[in-house]
C-alpha cells in the first residue's frame, strides 16, 4: 500500500560527493542577490539531437550496385523546452538597495536562452557514394577512425580469487573490477562527480520534486540478446536498493518505483530529495547495475551464478581460482558524450580481457615485468614501487589524490565485540601507525587520520573531534596517567573476558589484510584475549565474513565516496555490512536522514561531527588512517586511467601496433 504523501511546498537542496544538486522552491519578494547555486530550470535548447533514421547508399559489391542501409552524422538543430542542472549567478533588487549575498539558497527562477550543443546525430537523407566495405556492428565511426586501435588482449592481474559474479552479493573487490567492464547504469558520475545520464536518455522532475520520470535509451540490449526495458531497470535498481545502505536511505523517500512503459518508469516520493541521481550512480558499496532476470530474479544474499549486462565487453568464461575471461560485445550501443571517469562513451578497442588470479606478489610483479601481464591494479606493496618506477617497460602511479580507509572490522552482534566497551578497548590499544605500515609500506603511502571520514581532499574529515584518548592513543598516557594499553587492559579484565576465544580471519594471499591481521592477533593476545587465528585467502574471507559465527575480526579498506561521505558508508549504517553496526542509541540513523535534508554546507559539517562523536563512542569498526594506492601497467599501453581508487579501464585503452 502506497504511503500518504507528504505535501512540500520546496524542493530540498543536497550537497553531495562534492557536487550540489538542487531544486525549485517558490520566489518571494524582488531582492538583489548574488548567489552560487546550483538550481534546476527550464530552458529553451536549440540542440543537435539523435534521430534514429534511414540511410540509402550505393556499395560496390563483386562490380554491382546494390542498395544497402547505414547511418551517417550530420547536425541538426532542434528546438525543445527541457529541465537542466547548472550553476547560477542571480542577481534581484529589494527597494533600490542591492544586497549580496553567497550561499546556497533554494530559489524559483524562470529562464529562456538559446544554445547550441554539438553532439553526433543521425538523420534520414539519400546518399550516393561507392563504398567498397561496410565497418563491423560495433563503433563504426571509432573503426574508420582509429582502425589501427583494434585488436589484441590484455591481461589483467587480480591479487585475491573471484568469490562471485554477482557485485550485489558482496562489495568484493575483485566481483567489482570485472563488472566495470561488462555492466553498466543508469546514471554514471564524471571526473567531476556529476551524475550523468548513461542508459537513461532523458528524465526531468516534477515542479515539488514529487515525481521523477525516466525514458531509458532506446536499441540497447543485455548480451543474451534481450532488449534492456523499464522493468529491468526498477528491478535492478530496487533489487540494489535493498541490500545497500544509501539504496535504503534513499528509498525511505520512496513512495513508489514503477514502469510505465517499455522504456519509461516512474517514481512517486514521500518526500523530495536530491539523492535520486546519486543513487542510480553511486560508487563503492553495492553497485547499482542494471541486470536481467536472470540476475535480479536470484535473492541478492545467495547471489546468481550468471555475469550479464549491458557493457562493452561480455562474459565469456570462468574458471575459479585462475581466471575470468571477457570478450568484446559487438553489438555494443555506446552513450553519447566524452569518455569521464564513468561515463561516456566506452569503446572495446580490445578483443578480450583476461583477468587472471596471481595471488603471490613476487608472481605478480615478475609477471608483471616480463610482459605475461599488463596491468596490476593497485595492492602493490610499497618496497616493490621504486624497484618498478626505474624499469621504462612500466608506468607506476601512486594515487596520492585518492585515499582509502584501512581497519579491522569487529562483528558488532555476537561475542565479545558486541560491547562498544570493548570495541573502545581494542580501539584505544591499537597501534595504527604499525598497523599503516604492514598494510602499505613506509609513510609515502599513508597518513594517520582521526576522523570519521578520510582526511585527504575531503571536506567532512581531518577534524579529530571526540577521537582523543581513543585514536592512535596506545603509548599516550592520560590525565589519569595511565596510557592507552593499560585502560584497555583493564576494561577488558572489568568485563571478566580474559581468556575468552576471540577469531581473526587473515587472508594470507593479500598483504594489504594479511598485515594487520598479525597486528591485530598481537593486540588482542596483549589484551588477554585467546585468538583463535585461521589464516584463509581473500576468496574465501568475502564467503566466511557472511557467517558470523565463523569470525569475529576481520580486515579490509573503503575508499572512493565510500571514505568521503557517511551516507555511502555502509559501516555506518544500521544492520547493513557485514559488522552489522546496531546504533543502540538512534542517533546515527537520525543524522543520517538529516544529513539526507541539510540544505547548507554549515548545516552538514555539524551533521558530520555529531556523527562523528557517536562513531567514536560506538567504534563500528576500528579505524586505521588513510592509505595511498600504488598501481602499474606495462608502458606501451594507451589511454589507461585510474581514477578515485576504481580500477583501470579496460575500455578507451589500447596498445598501438
Amino acid at each position: 500500500m502506497r504511503h500518504a504523501r507528504l505535501k512540500l511546498k520546496y524542493l530540498f537542496l543536497m550537497v553531495i560527493a562534492g557536487a550540489v544538486a538542487a531544486a525549485l522552491a517558490c520566489g518571494g519578494e524582488t531582492q538583489t542577490v548574488t548567489v552560487v547555486e546550483t538550481v534546476v530550470v527550464k530552458e529553451q535548447v536549440t540542440k543537435v539531437e539523435k534521430v534514429v533514421e534511414t540511410v540509402v547508399v550505393k556499395e560496390q559489391v563483386k562490380g554491382e550496385t546494390v542498395r544497402v542501409v547505414e547511418t551517417v552524422v550530420v547536425e541538426k538543430p532542434v528546438t525543445r523546452t527541457e529541465k537542466v542542472i547548472e550553476t547560477v549567478v542571480v542577481e534581484k533588487t529589494v527597494k533600490g538597495e542591492t544586497v549580496k549575498v553567497v550561499e546556497t539558497v533554494v530559489v524559483e527562477k524562470p529562464v529562456t536562452r538559446v544554445e547550441k550543443v554539438v553532439e553526433t546525430v543521425v538523420v534520414e537523407k539519400v546518399v550516393q557514394v561507392e563504398v567498397t566495405a561496410m565497418p563491423d556492428k560495433m563503433d563504426k565511426m571509432d573503426k574508420m577512425e582509429y582502425p589501427e586501435r583494434f585488436g589484441g588482449n590484455l591481461t589483467v592481474s587480480l591479487g585475491a580469487a573471484i568469490s562471485t559474479l554477482d557485485v550485489h552479493r558482496t562489495t568484493g573487490t575483485t566481483a567489482g573490477t570485472v563488472a566495470y567492464a561488462v555492466q553498466e547504469f543508469l546514471f554514471a558520475y564524471n571526473e567531476q562527480l556529476q551524475a550523468q545520464p548513461f542508459l537513461v536518455e532523458t528524465w526531468e522532475t516534477s515542479d515539488d520534486g514529487l515525481t521523477w520520470t525516466f525514458t531509458l535509451r532506446d536499441g540497447v540490449n543485455f548480451h543474451n540478446g534481450v532488449p534492456l526495458t523499464a522493468e529491468h531497470a526498477v528491478n535492478s535498481w530496487t533489487r540494489w536498493a535493498e541490500r545497500d545502505n544509501y539504496g535504503s536511505l534513499i528509498f525511505g523517500f520512496i513512495d513508489d518505483i514503477y514502469p510505465t512503459g517499455d522504456l519509461t518508469f516512474q517514481i512517486e516520493m514521500v518526500e523530495p530529495t536530491a539523492l535520486v541521481l546519486e543513487g542510480m550512480a553511486r560508487i563503492g558499496g553495492y553497485y547499482p547495475y542494471i541486470m536481467p532476470p536472470e540476475m535480479y530474479n536470484v535473492p541478492a544474499a545467495d547471489g546468481a551464478n550468471v555475469l550479464v549486462g549491458t557493457g562493452p565487453y561480455q562474459f565469456a568464461e570462468w574458471v575459479p581460482g585462475d581466471h575470468l575471461l571477457v570478450e568484446r560485445y559487438d553489438d555494443y550501443q555506446p552513450v553519447d558524450g566524452p569518455f569521464s571517469f564513468m561515463s561516456g562513451n566506452k569503446v572495446a578497442y580490445f578483443d578480450s580481457v583476461n583477468y587472471v588470479v596471481v595471488p603471490d606478489t613476487n608472481a605478480r610483479i615478475a609477471a608483471l615485468r616480463t610482459g605475461e601481464i599488463d596491468v596490476l591494479d593497485g595492492d602493490i606493496p610499497g618496497d616493490f614501487v621504486d624497484t618498478l618506477a626505474a624499469d621504462p617497460n612500466l608506468t607506476v602511479q601512486i594515487f596520492t589524490n585518492n585515499s582509502s580507509r584501512d581497519g579491522a572490522w569487529l562483528d558488532n552482534v555476537d561475542g565479545p565485540f558486541a560491547d562498544a566497551a570493548i570495541r573502545r578497548a581494542f580501539a584505544m590499544a591499537y597501534p595504527v601507525e604499525d598497523a599503516l605500515r604492514a598494510a602499505v609500506g613506509d609513510e609515502r603511502f599513508w597518513d594517520l587520520c582521526p576522523s570519521m571520514m578520510v582526511c585527504g581532499g575531503n571536506k567532512w574529515g581531518g577534524f579529530d573531534d571526540f577521537s582523543q584518548d581513543i585514536y592512535n592513543a596506545r603509548d599516550q598516557v592520560g590525565s589519569d596517567g595511565m596510557t592507552g594499553l593499560d585502560r584497555a587492559k583493564m576494561i577488558v579484565a572489568d568485563k571478566g573476558l580474559v581468556g575468552t576465544s576471540i577469531i581473526v580471519l587473515q587472508a594470507a594471499d593479500r598483504p594489504r589484510v594479511s598485515g594487520p591481521a598479525e597486528i591485530s592477533r598481537q593486540v588482542l593476545e596483549e589484551l588477554g584475549f585467546d585468538v583463535d587465528y585461521k589464516v584463509t585467502d581473500w576468496a574465501t574471507q568475502t564467503n566466511w565474513r557472511e557467517k558470523p559465527e565463523l569470525w569475529d575480526v576481520f580486515h579490509t579498506a573503503g575508499g572512493s565516496s565510500w571514505g568521503t561521505n557517511p551516507l555511502l558508508n555502509s559501516s555506518l549504517a544500521k544492520n547493513k555490512y557485514w559488522n552489522k553496526y546496531q546504533d543502540e542509541s538512534g542517533r546515527m540513523t537520525a543524522l543520517m536522514q538529516d544529513l539526507a535534508r541539510a540544505t547548507s554546507a554549515d548545516e552538514q559539517l555539524n551533521i558530520v561531527k555529531a556523527m562523528q562523536e557517536v562513531f567514536w563512542n560506538d567504534i563500528p569498526y576500528v579505524s586505521f588512517g588513510d592509505t595511498y594506492q600504488a598501481a602499474a601497467h606495462r608502458a606501451d599501453l594507451e589511454g589507461v586511467k585510474k581514477f578515485r581508487g576504481l580500477p583501470f579501464n579496460v575500455f578507451n585503452s589500447w596498445r598501438p601496433k
